[in-house]
């Protein structure tokens, strides 16, 4: 008797030594419950000094999801209008969406009046190498079909709305007979036009710095003549609104590039030591502050011709900015000269794997407008992909870029400047695409793969952060008084 029960209390032992061991090194997905984190193994991008992009080894970084939040309780239904606004609080219906400000919380308020977060997709639009025209035809054969799939299942996993660079014109005539539309945004590119204008008719200003053209007088009047193409858009109550451009060149370093000898006939040249000249310093003794400063200074000019050409040609719709990035959220100077001319500061954000605090305080600060964040993502090294373009992170699995978005997200939820955000981007890079530039080949940055096949694991976490949003800001609200 004694020996059977030794003999239980051995296998008993070895099952729960057996099952501690599978625990400790099972998936680093798993939710450490008592410090209320997720240890996820990620690399980090960055550029050596011949600028080729560099992974780090794998690091572990601890990350927040929704099952780790105390006292939270995720909604069981959904209550949110055809446009995925939230039905509990209304105000003020225009027919267009807007910005408000409502206890010290900014908000996007839809067309039909409601508070709407912006949870939208970079590039919703079809692929151009040989593999994804193949799968297109093999799958849906016609643009009907192709948008209303991708839509429905975006909508499922409570993405609201379509970035930069997607196929507008398909979601347009897909909104007209859509019960939910997929609202859009367009991108302008108003000085990349005009400095392919200026380099077609003036070759031999091909290199000029994009800040230097800014001070064109021509400038102004190519914005008038070309954002004349959205009139059509001005009565469309789909559109969030415009961006103007994305990722220009206003960063400190380009202050080098304005003022070099070579440049002396350029109005950027004359521009910068005018400035200078009026403050009392040269290009030897302006401090990075002053290089700062007169960055603002030339963007206030861009802002102030942008915007004005955007609204006389459609009041109705949001100015949604240039999509600043690398330094350029840094200089309180560029949120400063965007205040009056922006409605969203748009900020694409690289190199740290979750907002940080001191960036979305000081945006408060430096400017009484909200942001959203245009584009973060990570990418899965068990794809078998390249994933050597791009500046996202790299993960090792789908339900670990899952876990990056929900942490991501929820640090931006907490926030009461942001307005919400865009992830980067719809579908993957075709290794074997012959097209592709550099940035954008072999990475798996999408939420399809080249076929057109959603990554479920990643779309599931994506689907309970994006569905709780609203209840979510709610708990953050309370918690953070």
């Amino acid at each position: 008797m004694i020996n059977t029960k030794k003999a239980t209390y051995l296998k008993l032992s070895s099952l729960c030594f057996s099952l501690i061991c599978i625990f400790l090194n099972c998936s680093t997905t798993i939710a450490q419950k008592n410090n209320h984190t997720i240890s996820i193994e990620a690399k980090e991008w960055s550029r050596d000094s011949n600028r080729k992009i560099q992974y780090s080894d794998w690091k572990s970084f601890p990350s927040v999801v929704i099952d780790s939040l105390d006292g939270f309780t995720a909604v069981k239904e959904l209550k949110v209008d055809r446009y995925g606004a939230d039905l509990s609080v209304t105000s003020g219906s225009t027919g267009f969406f807007r910005t408000e400000k409502i206890n010290d919380r900014w908000w996007v308020i839809d067309p039909l009046g409601h508070l709407y977060v912006v949870k939208a997709v970079n590039g919703i639009r079809q692929g151009k190498s040989p593999n994804n025209i193949k799968a297109f035809e093999n799958k849906f054969g016609k643009d009907e079909k192709w948008i209303a799939a991708s839509a429905d299942s975006l909508h499922n996993c409570g993405f609201n709305a379509a970035g930069s660079w997607s196929d507008i014109e398909t979601i347009i005539a897909y909104n007209k007979t859509a019960k939910q539309p997929l609202v859009y945004t367009t991108q302008l590119g108003l000085a990349g036009a005009f400095k392919k204008y200026i380099s077609n008719k003036f070759p031999e200003r091909k290199n000029e710095s994009d800040l230097s053209l800014i001070l064109d007088p021509a400038f102004p009047v190519f914005c008038a003549e070309e954002t004349k193409k959205i009139v059509p858009l001005a009565t469309d109550p789909n559109l969030l609104g415009h961006f103007s451009d994305n990722e220009l060149p206003f960063t400190s370093s380009e202050f080098n590039t304005v003022v070099k000898e070579e440049n002396s006939n350029t109005l950027g040249y004359i521009a910068a030591k005018k400035w200078m000249t009026d403050k009392g310093i040269t290009s030897t003794t302006i401090t990075a502050q002053q290089k700062e400063e007169f960055i603002g200074w030339i963007t206030q000019q861009y802002y102030s011709i942008v915007a004005a050409a955007i609204k006389k040609n459609d009041p109705n719709h949001l100015y949604i900015g240039s999509r600043l990035h690398s330094s350029a959220k840094n200089n309180p100077y560029i949120f400063k000269a965007a205040e009056p001319f922006i409605d969203i500061i748009s900020i694409n954000y690289y190199g740290f794997w979750q907002p940080k605090e001191k960036h979305i305080s000081d945006w408060a600060t430096w400017s009484d407008k909200p942001f959203f964040i245009t584009e973060f993502y990570t990418k899965a090294a068990e794809t078998g992909m390249g994933n050597m373009s791009g500046a996202g992170w790299l993960v090792k699995t789908q339900t670990d870029r899952g876990i990056h978005y929900q942490n991501f997200c929820l640090e931006l939820l907490k926030a009461k400047n942001c307005a919400g955000w865009h992830w980067f981007r719809y579908q993957d890079n075709d290794p074997n695409d012959p097209t592709a530039d550099p940035s954008n080949s072999d990475s798996n940055k999408g939420v399809v793969d080249t076929q057109y096949n959603f990554y479920e694991q990643l779309m599931t976490k994506m689907k309970q952060l994006n569905d709780n949003a609203y209840a979510l800001i709610n708990y953050f609200d309370k918690h953070q008084k």
